[in-house]
């Protein structure tokens, strides 16, 4: 979002000010979110890697030991599993992530809402980060739910003013009030 691009829908100064300082606070909060998720990722996976060391360790040095290593092969296993699931719920967040924004780019006014009218389990993301399966589940929904987004249609432009005019002989002034109360007088007499 650009200052000039308000600019030229026609809000004022203030306005976009207004508007720049609550999507800093969502952009804010987004990278917030973003950096908290990065690191946690690198110390789990830090984590992953001094466990398997160890293992390795381990296993160099209990060679004799048959049960010692049917538990250490066990420990592998298990780090192997954890390592995949990690892996699975990190791209599961990636293609969640990624499903919001376009939700985000497809002017929804609430993506919560919209949400679950989408089933997330068709959806897949390319190896380019693109979504696949979304459009269509998209089209669907904006068809049956069109009051959930944004349109771009402009806004009508009224112009209330005091002046009220009588269509037949085209006087301004308050014709219309002037032969109502001119009926009423004629009614009382």
């Amino acid at each position: 979002m650009k200052r000039e691009e308000l600019k030229e829908h026609g809000l004022s100064e203030e306005q976009i000010n207004f508007v720049m300082a609550q999507n800093g606070k969502d952009v804010n909060a987004l990278n917030d979110k973003i950096n908290g998720l990065t690191s946690e990722r690198d110390g789990l996976q830090k984590q992953i890697d001094d466990r398997d060391e160890q293992l390795t360790t381990l296993k160099k040095s209990a060679k004799d030991n048959e049960e010692l290593q049917s538990q250490i092969k066990q420990l592998q296993d298990e780090n192997k599993t954890a390592k995949q699931n990690y892996q699975d719920q990190l791209a599961k967040q990636n293609k969640s992530f990624k499903i919001e924004g376009a939700l985000r780019d497809a002017k929804a006014k609430n993506i919560k809402t919209v949400l679950p009218l989408i089933d997330t389990e068709k959806v897949s993301v390319n190896d380019d980060g693109s979504l696949n399966g979304l459009s269509e589940q998209l089209d669907a929904v904006k068809k049956d739910n069109s009051f959930l987004f944004e349109t771009d249609q402009p806004k009508p432009n009224v112009t209330l003013s005091n002046k009220f005019s009588d269509s037949d002989n085209n006087n301004s002034g308050d014709g219309l009030v002037d032969r109502i109360a001119q009926r009423m007088q004629e009614a009382n007499e």
